[in-house]
């Protein structure tokens, strides 16, 4: 190993390797992984980088043909805690396969999200993963990527129809499971709060409770309501309380509630309480999403859970089969699961 003059730094691989006074090759492929490569070598080059504080340069690699090690995430943010959960999870899944991640977050803003992808080009990621998006007006383009350059990219649950390889939850099953589990309960009058068709994912979830009700025997507006109010935004705590007050003022006699995510639920089982009707003795309470503080209300809220990690271990491997050039334009769906939970009981008679 040379002596580092004061003068001198290791900021590029050729300076690394006449440093340790290896051939460049070596040093890459044992940067990079490779087979063939002494174990007492890699260690060598590992402890001169700990001690120089070297990093290789991905972009530079990227350059040169060869490959990133990087993928770009594009969130489309929802303002929901299920959101925090699957972005934890996709990051774990990809560093599992030795691939980091650099994520953006962006507001349904079609020009933000355009400028993210052209950043992650200038990077040379080696492919992009959307969650929610792309966005409508980014369809077109999007597409053209995908086909017509090296980038593989894959969607998540996109909220518009796309062309892409893609993996979705099952919201229509999720529904159908939810009304049949409280049809089989006994319940016959059913209000939901805040599942609608002009929000995110709604019209899928209000077609398969319309038919779900039908092949039930249930009358849709009768004894399935849905409850709204022109404050609600359709997703949080407060929204749960607004429409539990409007429920409680208008004395529907329904004895079971399906919230459109946990939030709500939550919101619906504190303003409920608060007013003396018993949870699920009165009504009973079904949330979606599963968010971790469920399991520890009184009563537990009952739920449907994404399936969030085993999402994005198949959108990783759908990711990495672009990247081989053995994946397909395959759309995967995932099948959600029911959660027992207290606050799902019997009718009351």
């Amino acid at each position: 190993m040379s002596v580092l003059k004061q003068s001198q730094k290791v900021n590029t691989t050729l300076a690394l390797a006449q440093y340790l006074g290896l051939s460049r090759w070596t040093v890459s492929r044992a940067l990079n992984g490779h087979p063939g490569v002494k174990a007492e070598t890699v260690d060598r080059v590992k402890e001169a980088m700990n001690q120089l504080g070297f990093s290789p340069n991905a972009l530079a690699r990227g350059l040169r043909g060869g490959k990133t090690g990087v993928v770009g995430v594009c969130f489309q943010t929802f303002g929901t805690p299920v959101f925090s959960k699957k972005l934890i999870a996709l990051q774990k899944t990809l560093w599992g396969k030795r691939y980091r991640a650099i994520i953006e977050l962006i507001e349904k803003d079609a020009e933000a999200e355009r400028q993210v992808i052209r950043h992650f080009q200038s990077l040379k990621v080696e492919g992009i993963i959307f969650v929610g998006g792309p966005h409508d007006e980014n369809l077109g383009f999007v597409e053209g990527l995908c086909k017509n350059s090296p980038l593989a990219i894959v969607a998540i649950d996109p909220v518009s129809k796309v062309n892409l390889p893609q993996i979705n939850l099952d919201r229509e099953y999720a529904m159908t499971l939810s009304i049949e589990k409280l049809f089989e309960l006994g319940h016959r009058k059913i209000a939901l709060f805040g599942i609608r068709d002009d929000i995110i994912y709604g019209t899928e979830r209000v077609r398969a409770l319309k038919s779900a009700s039908k092949k039930l025997g249930l009358k849709w507006g009768t004894d399935v309501v849905a409850v709204s109010d022109d404050l609600f935004d359709g997703m949080n705590y407060e929204g749960g309380r607004r429409l539990a007050s409007r429920f409680i003022e208008d004395k529907l006699d329904c004895t079971a509630i399906l919230a459109i995510n946990d939030q709500v639920a939550i919101g619906v089982m504190g303003c409920l309480q608060e007013n003396g009707i018993s949870i699920p003795n009165d009504v009973s309470v079904m949330g979606f999403d599963n968010l971790d503080v469920s399991s520890h209300l009184h009563p537990t809220l009952a739920s449907i859970d994404q399936c969030i990690n085993y999402t994005t271990t198949e959108a990783v491997g759908l990711l990495l089969g672009g990247m081989k050039g053995t994946g397909t334009n395959r759309q995967l769906k995932v099948q959600p699961m029911v959660i027992d939970g207290e606050s799902v009981g019997p009718a009351p008679k």
